[in-house]
């Protein structure tokens, strides 16, 4: 693989659009008339490679004819969380293949693949005459996660709304794929409890939290 500088902003890739249904990805973009083919680098949005550490293996050469007939280029997000995809322009010089080095951004897109689903409950156990009550908790995930991710909030008079509505409490165990069951914890008879993303919209990006 041959990089060199990108030799006029007339050859760059921009415009890229994107549409995504059911983890397959459609992306069409301006193709430069001077280009005759490109390479698409695809990697987790927190794992992109600078550059210059960039290698073969983590590219995939198309070329315009493929674009043609697949008007544009399709792929898959075989994952969960959030995908890079970064164009880069080609030309074939004397039976070489030289990709050029497009530094802004302009060849570069954010998508999201599927969220993993993260399932919660919470049951009270009250008991008649006594001040205070017995909540049962459960997580089940379909992946592992860790005990980070996840806080319970408990607040007087009426479930929490979010994570700002009440004291936040951490879990102290990591949750395994499948279903956990919390130790019992004792509050309030008139406390209630609900779990939310310790970071809020950076989590949501990557996982769904749904109460059962």
């Amino acid at each position: 693989m041959n990089w060199e500088m990108i030799p006029s902003p007339n050859y760059e890739i921009k415009e890229i659009r994107t549409t995504v249904r059911d983890s397959e990805v459609h992306l069409t973009w301006f193709w430069s008339k001077e280009i005759d083919f490109v390479y698409i680098y695809k990697a987790p949005a927190d794992e992109v490679k600078p550059i210059n550490e960039i290698t073969e293996q983590d590219i995939k050469l198309y070329t315009r004819d493929e674009y043609k007939v697949n008007r544009g280029f399709r792929g898959r997000l075989d994952g969960i969380g959030r995908y890079a995809y970064r164009i880069f322009p080609g030309q074939k010089h004397n039976g070489i293949l030289s990709i050029y080095q497009q530094t802004n951004d302009n060849n570069l897109i954010y998508l999201s693949g599927s969220k993993a689903k993260i399932y919660f409950s919470i049951t009270y156990k009250n008991k008649l005459l006594q001040p205070k009550k017995r909540v049962q908790m459960s997580i089940m995930t379909e992946l592992a996660l860790d005990k980070d991710l996840l806080v319970y909030v408990k607040k007087r008079g009426a479930p929490p709304l979010s994570i700002e509505d009440g004291t936040v409490y951490p879990f102290v165990r990591d949750f395994p794929a499948g279903k956990t069951m919390q130790p019992e914890i004792v509050v309030g008879k008139e406390e209630y409890i609900r779990i939310f993303f310790s970071n809020g919209r950076k989590s949501a990006e990557s996982f769904e939290l749904i109460p059962e």
